[in-house]
């Protein structure tokens, strides 16, 4: 056996590849707490931006298990931070009902009390459909994949994407020949943020 302390011999690291932009796959929620806010669920920029860490594990095959994290601003002290609230309120309640099957024109009690929660761990575990794309890297970050967006029961194909398909970019039934085997998407460090927080927020 080769000396185990010579890496001249070791593999170069390979970067992890992106899922491809436009497909819809199912997902499961976490919360990564960064020891700010109620209950400790929210993190904190040196800007004073407050966000949720999430960590998105896909459900449904062939890309199970594969991860996706995005932040999702929820407030701070400027009018980016604010504008990043908004467009975090918004796709929460998407989250919420892709999750819970209620349709976004349904003001019903019910559909109602389905877009409440009394807090942030709420989230944790949550499963819903999405449609996944591509952010560009910036500020010495790589390209990343984000939810393009949220689908709804009154999406075509929301109740093929809960039920576990997996649709990717070629429409429904195509297949990615690269994908029986996916690489592992890479993992923040633990005190790195899984991705930059964008300029207008800061």
């Amino acid at each position: 056996m080769s000396n185990f302390f010579d890496f001249n011999t070791a593999s170069e690291q390979q970067e992890g590849d992106l899922l491809p932009s436009k497909t819809y796959a199912r997902v499961i929620c976490a919360i990564r707490p960064g020891g700010h806010g109620v209950g400790g669920w929210l993190s904190k920029s040196q800007s004073g931006f407050e966000y949720l860490v999430m960590e998105l594990t896909l459900s449904s095959a062939p890309y199970a298990k594969r991860k996706i994290f995005q932040n999702a601003g929820v407030g701070g002290v400027t009018e980016g931070h604010e504008k990043a609230a908004s467009i975090t309120r918004s796709l929460l309640r998407g989250m919420l009902e892709s999750a819970k099957g209620i349709d976004p024109k349904d003001e019903s009690d019910k559909a109602r009390r389905a877009r409440i929660i009394s807090t942030w761990e709420e989230l944790n575990e949550l499963e819903f459909a999405i449609e996944i794309g591509i952010e560009k890297g910036k500020d010495g970050y790589g390209d990343k994949n984000k939810i393009l967006r949220v689908l709804t029961p009154d999406h075509k194909i929301y109740q093929r994407v809960m039920a576990g398909e997996t649709v990717l970019p070629g429409g429904p039934g195509k297949t990615d020949p690269t994908a029986a085997l996916p690489k592992n998407t890479p993992q923040p460090t633990k005190n790195q943020a899984p991705s930059a927080i964008p300029a207008w927020a800061r």
